[in-house]
């Protein structure tokens, strides 16, 4: 079985990063988009990229996520993770200082660094909020 699936992901942008969208792994055409998914598990991701030491003020703040009209906060929070691709040499001065640099930080929707955010799902989907309701 499958089902049509729309998502729109609100964005606050500073400066010009490269921002590509994926259900699975597939490339999507932005922050908006229809996807059919078969039922079963999934995920969505944003990689977020571009970011050097010359462009500092880069980041990305994931502000909202609705999928099919559901305002899906509380799952964002709980249940999505971050990996930071933290930038050298600052990644390996902060661990000489004894600084640990987390390699999974769960729920974080600021993507500073260059990343991958994910979102692991269900579908069909209004199963999967129904189960986070419960």
């Amino acid at each position: 079985m499958i089902e049509k699936i729309t998502f729109n992901i609100d964005l606050g942008i500073v400066g010009d990063p490269v921002l590509k969208f994926y259900i699975d792994d597939i490339e999507m055409p932005g922050p908006v988009f229809e996807h059919v998914c078969a039922f079963g598990e999934h995920t969505l991701r944003i990689m977020h990229s571009g970011k050097t030491n010359q462009t500092p003020e880069q980041s990305v703040t994931i502000d909202k996520v609705v999928i099919d009209g559901v305002n899906i906060r509380n799952i964002v929070w709980i249940n999505s993770y971050n990996r930071p691709n933290y930038p050298e040499p600052w990644a390996t001065q902060q661990r000489e200082q004894g600084i640990e640099l987390e390699e999974i930080v769960k729920g974080e929707t600021v993507l500073g660094h260059n990343s991958e955010w994910t979102l692991p799902f269900t579908s069909p989907f209004y199963k999967y909020v129904m189960e986070w309701l419960q």
